[in-house]
């Protein structure tokens, strides 16, 4: 009888476990907007320049972790490393720079689930001193370890941390 109750529950387990993996979409994009009191240029340089991202940027400070520049700051092949324990464990990459309108990222890290992960920012001078700021979010999970990153609320927590990123970013460049 239990023998029975356990491989019940093992093989709707296993169901289930297939459901997700079907269902659970691989694709995550998303687009966050905010307007900021300060220059294009100015935002575009608090975006491009890594050590001045790192100091609005809510990663370093949620992940717990360290973060360095290597290559030539706020050109493209900039990346930010981010280290624990004074050990590598994941990197944005400038891979895109259109001068006062677009900075992109590459984003890579030793995750339990593979992605591949973009970041791009999109600026638009309203005038002198008003700059539109929108932020979209391309990630490609791969199957099926891209149940994880749903059931966990890795999804939803990176979401939130874009939307603090936009708020800090806001406030660097207004002070």
């Amino acid at each position: 009888m239990m023998t029975t109750v356990l491989i019940g529950a093992g093989m709707g387990f296993l169901i289930a476990l297939f459901v997700l993996a079907i269902k659970l979409p691989t694709k995550i994009q998303y687009v966050e907007e905010i307007e900021v009191n300060a220059s294009i240029k100015e935002t575009y340089d608090a975006i491009r320049f890594q050590e001045r991202l790192m100091k609005w940027s809510a990663w370093p400070s949620e992940t717990n972790s360290q973060c360095a520049v290597k290559n030539v700051d706020g050109e493209i092949k900039a990346q930010t490393v981010f280290l624990q324990k004074g050990k590598q464990f994941g990197y944005q990459e400038i891979t895109d720079l259109i001068e006062n309108e677009k900075v992109s990222f590459y984003l890579t890290s030793k995750a339990p689930f593979e992605q591949d992960t973009h970041l791009h920012f999109f600026l638009k001078e309203l005038d002198e001193t008003n700059t539109h700021v929108m932020l979209y979010f391309d990630n490609l999970l791969k199957r099926p370890s891209h149940i994880f990153p749903h059931v966990f609320g890795i999804v939803k927590w990176t979401h939130g941390m874009h939307l603090k990123d936009l708020a800090g970013l806001k406030a660097f460049v207004e002070k």
